[in-house]
């Protein structure tokens, strides 16, 4: 996720010919036509230290990155010089990679998925009912294995089992009886440390920037605070400064956004002045908006079913009374007839 609020430094290598040399996509600084670092089809190019950037954004984030991208044209990179970019140790994670979330989208039928052992490269394809617990044939590996709490189960040699392997395949069990549920509580708590592009759905958390979002995967402009795209803010009719309109009294205007969270406490004095604790009071409020939504959906006697045995939302540092109970109230207006849920 980047933020952007000009036209990106771009430049072609028709432009720069008669120096022979070509512009960082990201940077703007000048490189050489034979750069090492990331180019596309397009000729849109990156210096190594933009694209050593670019490898960790595909590798925080794979199933948005995957197939390959540029991320200002959107066609596709070459794959070699992307490939080029990676260490000894990526080369092994990004094959995986590229296993499960490119290669294997051409072989799978309806009825099938693509499991992976969680510790080692093997993947197989396997009936998408088939059972969670997962036998790894790789030679080096062999371990047997939950796919949904990602942990080794015990690995019973004959037809008889002790009852501490027993209880513990029973746990095993319940782990798949609870996974549709733990998948969508998953989804909800990651979802709240994110703010998802309103166009293309790719997820991330913003820098200490303005709220002003350019999508680097489909390049749609938005707005942090409110996730719309700047099609639908809510703006002046006659204005014409895009994004900025929306900004354009945002304090006495309960559809309009601050264009800066560090504004906030000019307005309502529970927001610190901190960027960054700002940031974080903002997730800290969409966390619990979004898991007291998964309550709603889910029920709580099914969360707490889901938290005894995974921990999920114990993890999260949220106590259930948080959750169910504190005030969700984004911005309390001087006026107390507007608030901001």
């Amino acid at each position: 996720m980047t933020t952007r609020t000009g036209s990106p430094h771009l430049t072609s290598t028709a432009t720069k010919s008669k120096n022979k040399t070509i512009t960082c996509g990201a940077c703007g600084g000048d490189l050489e036509p034979d750069h090492p670092g990331i180019q596309c089809l397009q000729g849109h190019h990156y210096c190594t230290e933009c694209s050593t950037h670019i490898v960790r954004l595909v590798f925080s984030e794979p199933e948005n990155y995957i197939p390959l991208r540029c991320l200002e044209c959107h066609i596709e990179l070459i794959s070699s010089v992307f490939e080029r970019q990676l260490t000894p140790d990526q080369v092994e994670i990004y094959n995986c990679l590229m296993l499960r979330l490119a290669f294997a989208k051409n072989f799978l039928g309806e009825d099938e998925r693509l499991d992976d052992c969680p510790f080692c490269t093997n993947a197989i394809i396997r009936n998408i009912n088939a059972s969670y617990i997962f036998y790894c044939d790789h030679p080096e590996c062999g371990k047997v294995s939950c796919l949904i709490c990602r942990k080794a189960c015990p690995k019973i040699e004959d037809d008889y089992a002790t009852d501490e392997e027993i209880a513990e395949m029973e746990k095993h069990f319940k782990c798949a009886e609870l996974a549709d549920d733990k998948h969508e509580l998953d989804r909800y708590v990651e979802l709240g440390q994110k703010m998802p592009c309103p166009t293309c759905g790719l997820a991330g958390m913003k820098d200490g920037a303005c709220t002003h979002m350019t999508c680097p995967k489909c390049s749609q402009l938005w707005c942090y605070f409110c996730g719309k795209k700047v099609e639908d803010c809510e703006r002046a009719r006659d204005s014409n400064n895009g994004i900025f309109d929306h900004n354009h009294n945002w304090e006495r205007n309960p559809k309009r956004c601050p264009m800066y969270l560090t504004q906030l406490s000019e307005l309502d004095n529970r927001w610190p002045e901190d960027e960054f604790e700002c940031l974080a009071m903002f997730h800290r409020n969409r966390s619990l908006r979004l898991l007291r939504e998964a309550f709603e959906k889910l029920g709580e006697e099914r969360i707490k079913q889901v938290d005894d045995h995974f921990k999920t939302t114990t993890t999260c540092g949220f106590s259930f009374k948080e959750i169910l109970e504190e005030d969700l109230t984004l911005i309390k207006y001087p006026d107390i007839d507007k608030t901001r849920l």
